[in-house]
């Protein structure tokens, strides 16, 4: 039996139901205006406490007071009070040289350096086009005095700071092979050669990316072409010491690899994730294996999980740095900028990722030696090189013997498929011929 409700009643009702609705949308805005004075009162109080602080500095410091410099620190102090280490304040100049760094240029003398066994100054890399390069200083060379200076008498660190405080010329005595050279070098800005290629092995393809830029995948695209025209068949990645945090870069190479699917997703401080980037249908179909230890950074990172995650390739090596935060610059209406920490992000697949850091499926590790000679060892002396090339030829073995299994004959139905095939194709030939033959005639 259907009881009808009077209008009365009804009217009730729906005025509970708004009368609720309005409470519960109060109480939210309540508690929202209530957090943001919270702030705001948190706020007001740090710039009363400033403001203090600056009132009695200007009547009570002996000093004179350098108000740039002065602006400088306390917009670095507030950055710092983050307690973020990848967030930072920059000078007009360091955005700039930021700017140039995300696309593809460095202005400096070229050199990567470590602190050499007995202390000195060993160079590691040298830039192609670089101050350095152009002075004809290589790999392996030690730097043994800076500015007149031993190093092992002003210490490693001071040595270091001399040189990249220098401006614009530094003078350094190098040694090589027991005999010493004097160069000065001039810093400059140059190309950023951010990837290297060669062949290893047997027909193994190596391309190494030590950061990524706007130029990277440019030049990753024709390392990989040179490559493939010289028949590889297997690639190794090496992202070792790879510390940039250019994701898109690093995305836009994982698109060539890839097939179609999620490369990257970013959850922002309200705590929604958004898909970042993705690849295309297109792929590489080569083995692969990358190499990563605990100079892999950011978006180095990424890159090997997703490669990992997709079962593109293997990973050798150590556990990554730990940085799976992005960062993003903002410019300021002085010229400088600040660095801040927006999100978080991941790979979607998930499974190789602890603390923040990359699990290699394969851990090999470098003794102490190998550690401070990284950079100078021989693909024979390099273990994570060559626990790469072992996968590598596992993996094609198992690729050929899948394809002979596929294409051996196993019954008389094959030998005719076979012959009809052949059948098939002279007549095609055929065809072809007589419209090839019409075609000269008309």
């Amino acid at each position: 039996m259907n009881k009808k409700i009077s209008l009365g009643v009804a009217v009730s009702i729906a005025a509970i139901v708004a009368a609720f609705a309005v409470v519960i949308t109060y109480t939210a805005a309540i508690r929202v205006f209530d957090s943001r004075m919270s702030s705001v009162t948190e706020r007001q109080n740090m710039y009363k406490v400033l403001s203090e602080i600056d009132m009695t500095v200007r009547q009570n410091y002996y000093g004179d007071i350098s108000e740039n410099y002065l602006q400088k620190n306390i917009s670095q102090g507030y950055v710092l009070g983050l307690d973020d280490p990848y967030s930072k304040y920059l000078s007009a100049d360091e955005y700039q040289l930021n700017v140039n760094e995300s696309l593809g240029y460095t202005f400096g003398l070229g050199m990567d350096v470590d602190r050499s066994t007995d202390g000195y100054i060993l160079v590691n890399v040298v830039y192609k086009g670089s101050p350095a390069d152009k002075a004809g200083i290589k790999a392996g060379d030690i730097i043994v005095s800076v500015e007149n200076k031993d190093v092992l008498t002003v210490g490693y660190d001071k040595a270091i700071l001399m040189i990249s405080e220098a401006s614009p010329k530094v003078s350094v005595v190098l040694s090589r092979g027991g005999k010493k050279s004097a160069y000065e070098l001039t810093r400059s800005k140059f190309e950023t050669k951010s990837v290297v290629q060669r062949v290893t092995g047997e027909s193994i393809g190596v391309i190494k990316i030590y950061e990524f830029n706007a130029k990277t995948p440019d030049q990753f695209n024709s390392a990989l072409n040179k490559l493939r025209n010289q028949n590889i068949t297997g690639l190794i990645i090496d992202l070792r010491d790879n510390a940039s945090n250019n994701y898109q870069y690093a995305c836009e190479i994982l698109d060539t690899l890839l097939p179609a699917g999620k490369l990257m997703s970013v959850t922002g401080k309200d705590g929604n994730s958004s898909i970042k980037y993705t690849s295309d249908t297109q792929f590489i179909d080569l083995p692969m294996e990358v190499l990563i230890n605990d100079g892999t950074d950011g978006a180095a990172e990424l890159f090997s999980a997703v490669m990992m995650n997709y079962g593109a390739a293997e990973s050798i090596g150590t556990k990554t740095a730990g940085h799976d935060t992005v960062q993003e610059l903002f410019r300021l209406s002085n010229g400088c900028a600040v660095r801040v920490t927006t999100g978080r992000w991941s790979d979607d697949l998930g499974g190789v990722i602890s603390d923040g850091k990359v699990v290699p499926q394969f851990e090999v590790g470098l003794t102490s030696y190998q550690k401070a000679n990284r950079y100078l060892l021989s693909d024979e002396s390099d273990p994570q090189l060559q626990t790469a090339l072992d996968r590598i030829y596992s993996a094609i073995a198992s690729r050929k013997e899948a394809q002979e299994e596929e294409v051996t004959p196993t019954d008389s139905t094959s030998t005719t498929a076979k012959a009809s095939d052949k059948t098939e194709k002279t007549t095609k030939d055929t065809k072809a011929s007589k419209t090839t033959a019409k075609s000269k005639k008309g």
